[in-house]
């Protein structure tokens, strides 16, 4: 999706009720209570934590006594995140691109959600990834939620896969789309690469990425692993 279909999209009718569908409804807030319970093991006291696409800055206002600051595409969000923030700072940004003074900065870097996906290519996916290590301060964490293709497809899709002609085939990701509202409000083609693909990504910066995967109470997984690198390396 480009710049403007994101504003777009999250305007400020949808910014309004985003936490109520998304974070705090039924179906979404075991996921939220259980990312909230992980951030928690990861925050200290010298915690210095930039959350990239913010949204309405729900995940930052949970830990008020925390240095903290949040970045998104969306005026209309980041207008709740400071209503909801009151004092700290958030930046109108697009995680695509590089930002020099946020470089090796933040002990702690998260992007929630499927944020990542709202991007056009793979590549840019990858481009993502290498501004959250960079942000990331050196021995510090990412922390992002990921879209499982599996889940979102409930089909079984193999990451690698023989080939006849003595190679290998990679499953990198799908594309997808979330349709709202009988078709006003339309998440299209979103980039959804495999979650082995995306370790591999954070690999080369981190000196462990762990995957943790939430369960119900049925054994049954639910839609948000999570991705936790830690150790940032130098650069």
């Amino acid at each position: 999706m480009k710049p403007d279909d994101v504003r777009q999209l999250y305007d400020a009718a949808y910014a309004r009720t985003y936490d109520a569908k998304f974070l705090t409804s039924p179906l979404a807030a075991p996921v939220t209570e259980r990312n909230l319970a992980l951030l928690r093991k990861l925050i200290a006291p010298e915690t210095n934590w930039l959350d990239v696409a913010c949204g309405t800055g729900y995940f930052l206002r949970q830990f008020p006594e925390t240095a903290r600051m949040g970045a998104d595409l969306s005026p209309a969000m980041l207008e709740l995140a400071r209503e909801n923030n009151p004092g700290v700072a958030f930046r109108e940004h697009d995680f695509r691109n590089e930002q020099p003074e946020w470089v090796g900065k933040f002990s702690l870097v998260s992007s929630m959600w499927y944020a990542y996906t709202l991007v056009d290519t793979i590549a840019e996916v990858c481009q993502v990834v290498r501004n959250l290590a960079s942000w990331t301060a050196p021995g510090g964490t990412c922390f992002v939620p990921l879209a499982d293709p599996r889940l979102i497809s409930r089909r079984d899709l193999p990451y690698h896969v023989d080939d006849n002609f003595d190679g290998q085939t990679i499953v990198t990701g799908i594309l997808w789309s979330y349709v709202e509202d009988g078709g006003a409000k339309v998440h299209s083609h979103l980039v959804a690469p495999q979650v082995e693909f995306m370790a591999e990504q954070f690999r080369p910066y981190f000196d462990r990425v762990e995957i943790v995967r939430h369960f119900s109470p049925s054994g049954l997984e639910d839609k948000q692993p999570v991705l936790i690198a830690t150790g940032k390396r130098a650069a």
